[in-house]
């Protein structure tokens, strides 16, 4: 009896400390501070798919004429960032950098990204109050199927798994817990 409760401690505790690590990993964007600039081909890649759910949106939602022009301001308003590689340091300039100096680099770049999505949360809310009621359950069913699909996504990274969920809607199946 000791000897399984043992296991199942020891296995506890290398889980706990496993999980620490890669959400410490998980935190750094790959290649340290600075990231890596998307290739073009990731970034047509990703507009194309980006074109390709705003088309569908806008079917689901039945955009009216009167709404047309409300929607693409939305789309304007929240359109992605642009990669800012300018902004960020690169490796040999962040090591030469102090813990506080650092912090403060860091800090600045969350001012910044909080901004943008004041910015676009601001102008989801203008155009979520132009849709009718019917449309406004339409955008919030998308919206939570978007946000599930992100934090199955974020859940994948955590766990070291890079591709994330599958893309099929259906969330990954769980392994049976090892013996």
């Amino acid at each position: 009896m000791l000897t399984i409760k043992n296991r199942i401690l020891s296995g506890i505790a290398a889980v706990s400390i496993s999980a620490v690590t890669l959400s410490a990993f998980a935190q750094m964007p790959p290649g340290g501070p600075q990231g890596h600039p998307p290739s073009p081909e990731q970034v047509a890649k990703f507009e194309q798919m980006r074109a390709k759910h705003q088309a569908e949106l806008h079917d689901k939602l039945k955009i009216t004429a009167s709404q047309e022009a409300a929607w693409k301001l939305f789309l304007d308003k929240t359109k992605p960032a642009p990669f800012d590689q300018a902004g960020r340091p690169n490796k040999d300039e962040w090591a030469k950098l102090s813990t506080p100096e650092r912090l403060d680099k860091q800090l600045d770049m969350m001012r910044k990204r909080e901004a943008f999505a004041e910015q676009r949360i601001a102008a989801t809310k203008d155009f979520y109050a132009t849709l009718s009621p019917q449309q406004q359950k339409i955008f919030d069913a998308e919206h939570a199927k978007m946000e599930r699909h992100r934090w199955e996504k974020m859940e994948h990274m955590r766990r070291g798994d890079r591709k994330g969920p599958p893309h099929d809607g259906n969330p990954a199946p769980v392994a049976p817990p090892a013996n």
